[in-house]
């Protein structure tokens, strides 16, 4: 009986215990939750602050108030580890607890933290205040919005459109080159100390669930597996795609693009190639159809910025979602201001104080804006509908969550039955099968197009955070992938000097973009979900969930979650399903992908691109140096002086063929020579840009003319010769290369010499006459002809 008794305390104290853990635990969590609230709103004020209005000043109280937040976090992270998780019964009070241990970039020692802010706050800045000036106007410099957004909508001058795209890569990318070494470097170290392989696998870790049971399980390699998968699923729509726009391209870009092969990426609609929709009006498949961009309208009837947002707002409130606060309408940015620098991408804000939700947005009066809106309202509707959790469940269930919930409200806006409802097509609009088709690629040119260019820039990064790809080649691996992947080409050779990736706001901004690929998964997930709830029938690409409180119902329900349950058990309450589905995406699409097959086996058109083909190769010449064959255990080392050199070499050869055989006096520095494809065993290509031409290219027979006539220059240069500086498919020389000063005594000495020489001859033939007077031969000999060896030149 005694021993029972005891029994029975042992498991009350353990009880007891455990009870305790969480009792404790939740009174923590609850002290954090309302110092971080504070705190993070206090940021938040900062960090609005020197977006909307870019100063030191402003920078230096962002550094400020991170300095404040990070001590803070470091702190109660710290404190949070003295509870055990094993012990913590309480899902919730667990993801708040794992949450708060992970200390992200805080673990690093203040000396690397106070850097790594450094290059954050550099590289926003950079991004923000960069400008490139205008081929034609060079004292017309604009910042990326709006004015070289608008070069890259509307422009149809490949070389403008080129001047820019390049233009912006070497005011930005090249610029972060150096920061961006570094903020991968400090990114990798802290998430090492906070558990992780690379900082790779700490983004992965967003979809990672702590469920145990199988249906709700995800781990992050399972993310890696699935969007591999569904790459796979989408990509015979994509080049179907691709084909057709090709096709179009060439239309347009005569001589430019070739029929088989990748796609120039300065040509597709936007500053990266990222969304295709500015290229409908120049594929539309049926043009003599009413116009389903409704951006001419909107600009004819004068729809004002604001307006956008009311049409958005109405729209959420028509599904039974949320009224915008009323300091929304005074604390957003929707125009760009005048007399200040800004950040203008699209950003909805969460302050942090449950009360204050915000939008900053260079809005445009476009239709593409319009439905960017719409997206942008979506992540406040998400952020107002958890607001009432704690602070570390204040979020999507995944980061694809956040952007899904704004596509889904896209998909509707879009529909053309949405847009006659707003006056933006007329009554009697038809929408036929003809139109239907146009509705679709539309669609596609903006959902379809940008998932290869998602997955291809994840996996770059992927890869380069896992030391998989090193430094030195990261611009080559970085557009082998994208011919690879994608389907597109760099129109300019590039070298390790620049740094494209960071050209782009979430790569300069530290935001994992696997997001994007998620989230167009997830979209049509929800959407068929909400259009079934709905009622709808018909085809998933005409239906608009508008007033439908039924779908909102649902939407909320899943809303509401935040981080408070897995994503797998959140996808499950919105959609039955606990796993990324491609198929919904497929079946939206599915008639035009019908529709394409049929259009490109009609006009013969490749399917896939070989990724061997570009711009540029046409006028590159290749260049093979043998140092070790020249010079042997004396060769010097290759290295940037010496590459510096060479260009130097190049550049003068060129300015001079051009003086001298064509009367032109045309500037060239190094700068314009340029070289990819380098090798280890030092070959490269080269190509020669005409600075005077927008980005356009000496042509080769040129450039090889100059090398010609200056061969020798070239090759003094370096202590080589042409078989071991070798100019591949160059031919010899076409004159001597310089004309060598003659001392006195070489002159003298040949005078001389040919005395003597002629003498010999002379004895020679005379002896020769005298032996065939006596005894001429019975048969003439023949002899053959003695060769010279010729020196060749490749």
């Amino acid at each position: 009986m005694l021993f029972l008794t005891l029994l029975m305390l042992v498991a009350l104290c353990r009880s007891a215990s455990a009870q305790t853990e969480d009792d404790r635990a939740r009174e923590f969590l609850q002290r954090f939750d309302e110092q971080a609230t504070q705190l993070m709103y206090n940021y938040s004020l900062a960090s609005w602050a020197y977006n909307t209005d870019i100063s030191q000043e402003n920078s230096d109280k962002v550094s400020e108030q991170g300095a404040i937040w990070g001590d803070f976090y470091g702190k109660m992270s710290a404190e949070s580890e003295g509870f055990k998780l094993d012990q913590i019964k309480d899902r919730e009070i667990k993801l708040q607890l794992i949450s708060l241990q992970d200390k992200g970039s805080g673990v690093l020692t203040e000396d690397k933290q106070a850097h790594l802010v450094k290059v954050m706050n550099e590289m926003s800045t950079i991004y923000s205040t960069a400008t490139v000036c205008l081929p034609d106007d060079p004292f017309n410099c604009q910042t990326l919005e709006p004015g070289l957004e608008d070069v890259m909508f509307n422009s149809r001058d490949y070389y403008e459109r080129l001047h820019v795209w390049e233009g912006w890569r070497q005011q930005v990318g090249k610029r972060m080159r150096p920061l961006y070494e570094d903020y991968v470097d400090l990114k990798n170290e802290a998430a090492k100390l906070n558990g992780f392989e690379d900082y790779g696998a700490y983004w992965r870790y967003n979809y990672e669930t702590i469920e145990e049971e199988a249906p709700y399980h995800y781990t992050r390699e399972e993310l890696m597996q699935d969007v591999r998968k569904i790459y796979k699923q989408i990509l015979p729509l994509y080049k179907e795609l691709h084909a057709y726009v090709r096709a179009k391209l060439m239309e347009v870009y005569p001589g430019h693009i070739h029929p088989q092969g990748p796609l120039p990426a300065h040509l597709l609609g936007d500053m990266w190639g990222r969304f295709w929709t500015n290229l409908y009006p120049l594929s539309t498949p049926y043009p003599d159809r009413p116009d389903i961009d409704v951006t001419k309208t909107m600009v004819e009837q004068g729809w004002p910025e604001e307006q956008f947002f009311k049409e958005a707002e109405k729209f959420f409130m028509s599904v039974g979602l949320y009224k915008m606060f009323d300091n929304f309408w005074t604390n957003s940015m929707f125009t760009k201001p005048e007399d200040k620098r800004v950040v203008c991408h699209p950003t909805a804000w969460d302050m942090s104080n449950r009360e204050d939700f915000r939008i900053k947005m260079c809005t445009k009066i476009t239709m593409d804006d319009f439905l960017v809106v719409h997206h942008e309202m979506g992540h406040n509707q998400y952020q107002m509908a958890y607001r009432n959790l704690t602070y570390l469940l204040r979020d999507g269930a995944n980061e694809g969550f956040h952007e899904a919930v704004g596509e889904i409200m896209s998909l509707s806006a879009a529909t053309p039955a949405h847009l006659q409802s707003l006056g933006l097509l007329p009554p009697d609009f038809l929408y036929d099968k003809e139109t239907e088709i146009n509705f679709l690629l539309k669609q596609a040119l903006a959902i379809v197009a940008t998932l290869p260019f998602t997955y291809q820039l994840e996996e770059w990064r992927w890869q380069v955070f896992a030391n998989n790809i090193p430094k030195d080649k990261w611009m080559k691996t970085w557009w082998d992938m994208k011919r690879e992947m994608v389907g597109v080409v760099e129109p300019v050779p590039r070298d390790e000097t620049y740094c494209d990736p960071p050209a782009l706001f979430h790569v300069a901004g530290d935001y994992s973009f696997i997001r994007y690929f998620t989230r167009t998964i997830y979209q049509f997930q929800f959407q068929k979900a909400l259009c079934d709830a709905a009622g709808h029938v018909g085809d998933l690409s005409t239906c608009d969930i508008t007033n439908s409180t039924e779908a909102g119902t649902k939407l909320r329900n899943m809303l509401e979650l935040g981080r408070s349950q897995s994503w797998t058990r959140a996808l499950e309450t919105i959609s039955g399903h606990t796993r990324m589905d491609a198929q919904p995406l497929l079946d939206y699409f599915d008639k035009l992908h019908v529709w394409l097959q049929e259009e490109n086996k009609k006009h013969g058109r490749t399917l896939g691109w070989n990724p061997s083909i570009d711009p540029f190769s046409n006028n590159g010449i290749k260049v093979r140096i043998s140092l070790i064959a020249a010079m042997g255990d004396n060769a010097y080392p290759w290295n940037d002086n010496e590459l510096f050199l060479f260009k130097a070499n190049i550049a003068y050869a060129v300015r001079q063929y051009y003086l001298l055989k064509k009367n032109m006096n045309i500037t060239l520095t190094s700068n314009d020579v340029q070289t990819y494809d380098e090798t280890p065993r030092i070959s490269f290509y080269i190509v020669v840009k005409n600075p005077a031409a927008a980005n356009q290219f000496f042509p080769r027979e040129d450039v090889e003319a100059a090398i010609r006539l200056y061969r020798g220059r070239i090759n003094d240069a370096f202590q080589l010769s042409d078989s071991t500086l070798e100019f591949v498919g160059v031919p010899p020389t076409l004159a001597p290369p310089t004309e060598q000063p003659v001392e006195v005594w070489l002159v003298v000495f040949g005078v001389v010499m040919g005395i003597v020489v002629l003498a010999g001859v002379y004895l020679v033939i005379s002896g020769i006459r005298e032996r065939k007077n006596r005894a001429p031969s019975p048969f003439l000999k023949r002899q053959r002809p003695i060769s010279r060896r010729s020196v060749q030149t490749f």
